[in-house]
């Protein structure tokens, strides 16, 4: 079936997408509303108002909602990400008129219970301080602050605990209606009749509210030059990240980067350049890996080469990555690198279209980007279409050994001279 015949472009600004699915009697909803943290005026905002669509509506509290939940079996979640905030919903096939009633009147009716958006913005800043105790985490926090300042991505999705305990019911609401301006993505996938699901969409959707004031577009990413220090409670554990920005996900080279990121160490295993030299020759690692386009969608993505190592090996650590990266600039690929690349990527092909789950989050992906990322047969051509001259044409374009970017977590007593400290 084309792509076409899967999709509806409705002129309320509501695009649906439904694939039936054969296997288990289940249907996945999926519902993005696409704005996100990229585009929200108080850091933590499109978190925050994301996990409260599943905390009261004005027609039930959220007891009612997980009650009525757990009677049917369903799995109802709502979230909020860097792009977009939005919807899931699990259910047996049978109750797939409700399951996309439930969607819309979470979409529609969110009340915001003000106990519940305190309750919850406790929680979300309890996770960001959990997680900032996570030496690496927090060395990959102020990576991003060096790649993209100003820009959103440079600072934590769930912005600050300060940010976030500030927030207000009204802050989400207003969030909320902001972000439906630019309408919504809607798919569908399971063991389902398409034409029926297609009509009940276009009815729960009929009255979605006319377009107001657009949430503005972020600051471009600059990035902070040189080599940046980050302390880290670890005893005796260094975390190292380089890189640079590339491209972002609708960019024509992307796939031929991503064959990259598999040869630099992307992939599965010890595999790839730097895990092959850091860990496996030099012992340097007790883990290494690379990527190409990490992060990449609307904004553009980056080169990342992970390290974690000892504090007294780190820079020798830094000196090989770089080189390793100098050797693929210089020198390329080799022929049967881009046959295994191309093996690895093609064969996991086949497990990403498994499921209902895995199908409504493509069938969503695909939307959002405007690419046709749920069609085998496109993703297949794009990969056996590559030859070596293409792929490495792309690492000359977008791998700039001048313009690679250093930021290292270190324990808290070690010494960082010549180095600027960042406090995520």
């Amino acid at each position: 079936m084309s792509r076409g015949n899967r999709m509806n472009r409705m002129t309320n600004r509501a695009e649906v997408h439904v694939r039936r699915v054969e296997g288990a009697p289940v249907v996945a909803v999926r519902l993005w509303i696409c704005a996100g943290a990229r585009r929200e005026p108080i850091p933590g905002q499109a978190l925050l108002t994301g996990r409260m669509l599943t905390e009261g509506t004005r027609e039930r509290d959220w007891r009612r909602i997980a009650d009525e939940a757990e009677s049917t079996g369903m799995i109802l979640s709502s979230f909020g990400t860097f792009e977009c905030h939005g919807i899931t919903v699990d259910a047996l096939s049978r109750d797939w008129e409700q399951a996309l009633e439930w969607t819309a009147e979470m979409l529609f009716e969110p009340s915001f219970p003000e106990d519940r958006c305190a309750w919850m913005a406790k929680q979300a800043a309890a996770e960001l301080e959990s997680l900032a105790d996570q030496p690496d985490v927090k060395t990959h926090w102020g990576f991003l602050e060096q790649l993209y300042t100003p820009h959103p991505r440079s600072r934590p999705l769930h912005g600050s605990v300060e940010s976030l305990l500030r927030l207000t019911p009204d802050d989400c609401a207003h969030f909320h209606a902001a972000a439906l301006a630019d309408g919504v993505i809607v798919s569908v996938a399971g063991v389902v009749d398409e034409d029926a699901v297609r009509r009940k969409l276009e009815a729960l959707f009929a009255t979605l509210p006319a377009a107001g004031e657009h949430l503005p577009e972020p600051a471009a990413p600059q990035g902070l030059p040189g080599r940046f220090h980050v302390e880290t409670d670890a005893e005796d554990q260094a975390h190292l990240y380089i890189g640079h920005l590339t491209v972002p996900r609708r960019h024509p080279d992307y796939t031929a980067l991503e064959v990259v990121a598999v040869i630099l160490g992307s992939g599965a295993g010890l595999t790839g350049r730097i895990p092959m030299r850091i860990r496996e020759q030099e012992g340097l690692a007790y883990s290494a890996y690379a990527q190409t386009v990490a992060g990449s969608g609307i904004d553009p993505g980056r080169l990342l080469a992970y390290v974690g190592t000892s504090p007294a090996t780190v820079e020798k650590a830094e000196a090989s990555v770089c080189e390793e990266i100098a050797r693929l600039v210089e020198n390329g690929i080799e022929d049967a690198e881009l046959e295994e690349a191309r093996a690895y990527l093609l064969g996991r092909e086949p497990f990403r279209r498994e499921t209902a789950r895995q199908w409504a989050d493509l069938l969503l992906e695909a939307a959002h980007y405007d690419l046709p990322l749920d069609d085998p047969e496109q993703r297949r051509h794009e990969l056996e279409a590559l030859d070596r001259k293409t792929v490495e044409e792309a690492i000359r374009r977008h791998i700039r050994v001048a313009d690679l970017r250093v930021t290292v977590g270190l324990p808290g007593d070690e010494e960082g001279e010549e180095e600027e400290t960042l406090a995520p």
